[in-house]
Parts: C-alpha cells; structure tokens; sequence
C-alpha cells in the first residue's frame, strides 16, 4: 500500500508542468527588466538612481574634457547592478598603469543582506579583478570604499556616485594611504544622462 501511494506520488510530480518563468539572455543582463523574488527589498534597488546610460566629463588641470561613457542598469532580476564603463582621457590617473589615458572597466554590485551593505567586483581590461569593495547608499549618494587594485594593500580608494540635478550625477574619486584618516581627491566626473 505504501509502495503504490508513493508511486502515485512520483507520477504524480513528473508529470505536472514544473511553474517556471522563462528567463532570457537579455533578462539575466538587464536589457528586459523581470523581478527576481528574492530581491524586492528597498536595499536591493538603492542603486537604481544610477541606471541610465551616462555621458561623463572629467575635471583635468582646471578644465572638464570628455570622459568617456557609463551604463549602469539592473540586472539578474534586481539581484545585481551592472556597470560597463570606458574611461577615457583621464590623464595620469591612469596612464601609469596602462601607457594609456584610460580603460575600460565592467562593474557588479549586489547587496549583501547579511552584512546590510552592498559589494562590488570589477575587472577591468587591464587583467585587474578587484572584489574588496564595500558600498552604504547615504542620502543622495552611493559611497564605495575598498583597497586600491595595484597596490601592496596600503592604498586605499574610495568611489562616491551622488545625485547633483535632473538627469545628473557626479562620481568622485579618492585615495587615501594612511588607513581613511585622510583622503586625495583624484578625480571628479560629471555624468549627463544620455537622451
């Protein structure tokens, strides 16, 4: 008896359609919104001021020149912000690194529900994989801090989106080498959302 019921079972479940959603390429990376479930907290979507595709300036010697572009947007169901970023004519910032005036970087963010704070990877092409970065949403910004790629460990840099108007954000860039008592501004990005 219990041998037939468990078998009644077992038909019972293969042959019932399993309840999924189909999930696209363009839906993993955010080019078709869907909502994962596990993600609908206001923590995970403290970044979504940032989605868009941006143009950016950069502030070098005194004067704004064209910076390159950022698209930034949801992806994995809100369970993960990307960033794709070509940073261009950014001067000494990073031509010792290159011998070039840029890079180009793509960036993952997730929130971290257990520590209540957001996480972010980047590579960059460069070969640089960078995965200590640590991120807090503060009132009209997203402040990430964590240890410089091409260092000791010594370094270490902090990344500051913050909303400034309309359709406009500025990212700001910091150092710091003696632990985050003080910090060197390296570089400061207007970004203008593209129409």
């Amino acid at each position: 008896m219990k041998f037939t019921a468990i078998m009644i079972l077992i038909v019972t479940l293969v042959s019932e359609p399993a309840q999924t959603q189909d999930i696209s390429m363009s839906h993993i990376i955010g080019e078709t919104p869907y909502e994962s479930p596990s993600c609908t907290s206001t923590d995970h979507h403290e970044m979504d001021f940032m989605h868009g595709i941006w143009d950016m300036k950069v502030l070098v010697d005194e004067r704004w020149v064209e910076g390159g572009f950022s698209v930034h947007r949801s992806a994995l169901g809100g369970c993960a912000s990307l960033e794709f970023v070509s940073y261009e004519n950014w001067g000494e910032i990073f031509a010792p690194l290159t011998g070039r005036n840029g890079l180009a970087e793509i960036t993952v963010s997730t929130y971290d529900t257990k520590e209540k704070n957001w996480r972010q990877v980047w590579v960059d092409d460069t070969g640089t994989v960078v995965t200590s970065f640590r991120g807090k949403r503060f009132a009209d910004s997203m402040r990430f801090v964590g240890h410089a790629p091409h260092d000791n460990g010594s370094e270490l840099q902090r990344m500051i989106w913050k909303i400034t108007g309309d359709g406009l954000r500025e990212m700001t860039l910091d150092q710091s080498t003696d632990g985050g008592q003080e910090w060197t501004r390296m570089a400061t990005v207007q970004m203008v959302l593209r129409q």
